[in-house]
């Protein structure tokens, strides 16, 4: 399985910081989490409703657990699923991403 990277560019440091430790706990949601409990509000700082991005360990098929990397104003995610790159996508731009990169992805 062929890895993808995502990488997002935010206008702050913060607001990288705070999206990469709301997306790592959705992320263990997504592989752990009990889909039959209420979505819990891991984007609630950014104004977006949790329940827009319910992801099912299926949909996703991701190996293992992605881990949302912040260093300065940027986002690194890597992956080994294409599946639910462009949820990603959207997520990542509705938490403020103004560009989003994708490599790995084939086209």
């Amino acid at each position: 399985m062929d890895e993808i990277e995502l990488i997002a560019t935010f206008d702050t440091d913060e607001t990288a910081r705070l999206a990469a430790k709301a997306l790592n706990n959705w992320f263990s949601w997504v592989m752990e989490g009990d889909h039959d409990e209420e979505v819990p509000d891991f984007f609630e700082d950014f104004g977006i409703a949790a329940d827009e991005y319910v992801l099912e360990r299926e949909e996703a098929n991701w190996e293992d657990t992605p881990v949302a990397r912040s260093r300065g104003n940027r986002i690194t995610i890597t992956l080994e699923s294409a599946n639910a790159v462009d949820a990603l996508e959207e997520l990542l731009e509705a938490l403020g991403a103004y560009d989003v990169t994708v490599s790995g992805e084939e086209d």
